[in-house]
């Protein structure tokens, strides 16, 4: 099997507190680091947009399983394509809480993760993938 990037988006179930949010990604970060998956998460108040890269059966597993986490409903797959080289290969996990930024006036702004999400919304999937990208640029570790 090849690699494969796949993308989706999901509603928390719960309200998620920032310790929450920390267990999630040292969680990922762990279980990314001894499957060879790499990726990015991003987060506002309700919803989840992951972007995961690695071998198809490792990046299919990790997202039946998050399907089937109770923190997450609504899960909706937008992006699942092979691909030759990794955007996120040097994250196990980056991460990106896009909670209590000042978006009023701010050219090119989306309300994407205020809104419902719908497959409308995202379209063949390549828009997800390329705004995974954008943040993937905005991020120093």
């Amino acid at each position: 099997m090849g690699l494969i990037s796949l993308v989706y988006v999901s509603i928390e179930s719960r309200p998620m507190s920032p310790e929450d949010i920390t267990d999630i990604l040292e969680t990922a970060r762990e279980f990314n680091a001894k499957h060879d998956i790499t990726g990015m998460l991003l987060y506002r108040t309700g919803y989840f947009i992951q972007a995961l890269e690695g071998e198809e059966e490792h990046v299919r597993a990790l997202y039946d399983s998050i399907a089937a986490d109770d923190r997450h409903r609504n899960v909706l797959l937008v992006y699942n394509k092979p691909i030759e080289e990794r955007s996120f290969g040097n994250w196990s996990m980056g991460f990106k809480n896009l909670e209590g930024i000042d978006t009023e006036g701010l050219e090119g702004y989306t309300d994407f993760l205020n809104e419902p999400i719908t497959p409308e919304m995202i379209g063949d999937g390549s828009r997800a993938q390329a705004f995974m990208e954008l943040f993937r640029e905005e991020i120093n570790y």
